[in-house]
């Protein structure tokens, strides 16, 4: 339903529409002054919306209403012969006027084209380009060519000329408007409306005067015309006119729907010479209008399609980066619900993760091993140098863990000062030695960013894995040994061979280091 802000646009609109039913049930000639009645009532209309709604583009709506102004003139000029039954001069002082509106609505379609935001692309040219060109063939064929061949004289003719021509340009701009706007407001629609069923009136009323010598179905034209001008008051009216329109975003895209219509205009050039309409083929001079016309379109149509190729082109690059862009994002977010976020090591999910594939391949021959770290001291250093100290601490630890093992091994982060070591195809000796290089690890001190030394070392709990084993047991089993290691006196490696019977923690020896013993 209309709301109470546009219901002065329609309400003008029902007004109009009821004086042009009168025109169509009327005999009586005064119904030729109705015309002239909705022509200046458009002057009235625009000037009201411009001060009800403000809308942007002021200059483009004092043009139309500058140009309706001489219209109506016209229109009264027109009516007043049509009265008095008597016959109207040609050329006359209305057909200036006519003439005159046209020029005005031309200079404010070219403002309100002006006063779009966005950036105006060659594609959309070109697609009016084609519109336009199209039915300047249709213009030649019906209108131009016919006056060109009658016997008027130079003063009429020229002013039969200049009616179709201005017409043209007219369209140019329509069809610039219409194919370029992205937003179109009830207000812009009017507008666009206003324009089509003006230049259809025109269309029909001067092709049929042309190719047969007298206007036919003139009722109908001038009804069109009354219609058109209703549409430009009510457009002036409506309060979306206040919305600034936007030029579209994509102009290089062509819908199958566009591409069909300007395939089938630059068609009409081709069918109107093979059906030999009017019989131009006797005509050299408008078949070669027409030709020359045709290639023009054809070039206008080439340049189009490669336009046209070039967006696919940058739509397709923009695709593939867009798509490169989700698998780093997917990449980035896979590797952070993975790692931990301060040292870049995997983290307990991922650990696990592996762990399990690993305990799945394990057997006596081939088996696994399990470290736990827990950094000794760590809390100390939190304590006197600060967070941020202790976080540099544990980054340059785990620089040194991936280190010092193997490419194929995991070194994990599970949260404070714990870190995990999953390592495969290694036997109970080469566990021993590799949890050894581990220690080796910690025996020279850390040295930190604001110049500070720092003795940090470890305590590991190992669990040697030669047979399938749940994740969550191998962890615990780890974590016994080092909670063994721990108590034992920090700086230690206590092994897990045997779920029932953990093996204690031996004494450091002279390097300070904790022996593993051996295989019991």
């Amino acid at each position: 339903m209309p709301s109470r802000r546009d219901a002065p646009a329609w309400a003008y609109a029902g007004a109009g529409t009821a004086v042009i039913v009168t025109y169509l049930v009327t005999s009586s000639p005064a119904r030729y002054m109705l015309g002239a009645l909705i022509s200046a009532s458009v002057v009235v209309a625009i000037a009201v919306g411009v001060s009800r709604n403000r809308p942007p583009s002021l200059l483009s709506w004092t043009l139309f209403a500058a140009g309706m102004a001489p219209y109506a003139a016209a229109d009264t000029i027109w009516g007043l012969y049509q009265v008095r039954g008597a016959e109207v001069p040609f050329p006359g002082v209305a057909d200036w006027l006519y003439l005159g509106s046209y020029l005005l609505f031309t200079a404010g379609l070219v403002m309100l084209a002006r006063q779009q935001a966005g950036r105006l692309h060659w594609a959309g040219l070109l697609d009016a380009g084609i519109v336009t060109l199209g039915f300047a063939t249709l213009a030649w064929a019906f209108i131009l060519a016919p006056y060109l061949r009658s016997d008027m004289s130079a003063g009429p003719l020229a002013l039969s000329i200049a009616y179709p021509a201005t017409d043209l340009v007219l369209l140019s701009v329509a069809a610039r408007l219409m194919l370029t706007t992205g937003t179109r407001t009830p207000s812009f629609l009017l507008c666009l409306g206003w324009l089509v069923v003006l230049l259809a009136a025109d269309g029909l009323y001067y092709g049929t005067q042309a190719t047969t010598g007298t206007a036919i179905a003139e009722d109908v034209s001038e009804v069109a015309w009354m219609a058109s001008s209703l549409l430009l008051g009510t457009a002036a009216l409506h309060p979306s006119v206040a919305r600034p329109s936007r030029l579209a975003a994509d102009q290089e895209h062509l819908p199958p729907r566009r591409l069909s219509i300007l395939i089938a205009l630059i068609l009409m050039g081709p069918l109107i010479v093979l059906a030999n309409i009017g019989g131009i083929r006797d005509q050299p001079v408008d078949v070669t209008v027409i030709v020359g016309m045709m290639a023009s379109l054809s070039l206008l149509l080439l340049l189009r399609v490669a336009f046209l190729a070039q967006y696919a082109q940058g739509r397709a690059t923009a695709l593939a980066a867009s798509l490169r862009e989700q698998a780093q994002l997917q990449k980035q977010l896979s590797h952070q619900a993975t790692h931990d976020p301060l040292t870049g090591l995997a983290n307990r999910a991922l650990l696990n993760e592996r762990l399990e594939l690993a305990l799945g391949r394990c057997s006596t021959a081939c088996a696994a091993g399990l470290l736990m770290l827990d950094l000794d001291g760590f809390k100390d250093v939190n304590d006197t140098l600060g967070h941020p100290a202790g976080d540099e601490l544990l980054i340059d630890v785990a620089g040194r863990l991936t280190s010092r093992v193997r490419e194929q091994d995991l070194v994990a982060r599970l949260g404070g000062d714990e870190f995990a070591l999953l390592v495969e195809d290694v036997d109970a000796q080469t566990l021993h030695d590799y949890a050894t290089r581990i220690l080796d690890a910690f025996q020279d001190p850390f040295l930190l960013s604001h110049g500070d030394c720092v003795d940090v070392t470890t305590s590991i709990g190992t669990r040697s894995i030669t047979r399938p084993t749940a994740p969550a047991q191998a962890l615990r089993d780890a974590d016994t040994a080092l909670y063994r290691a721990k108590t034992a006196g920090k700086n230690q490696i206590a092994f897990f061979e045997n779920p029932q019977h953990p093996v204690a923690p031996t004494p450091q020896d002279d390097a300070g280091h904790g022996r593993a013993p051996k295989n019991p």
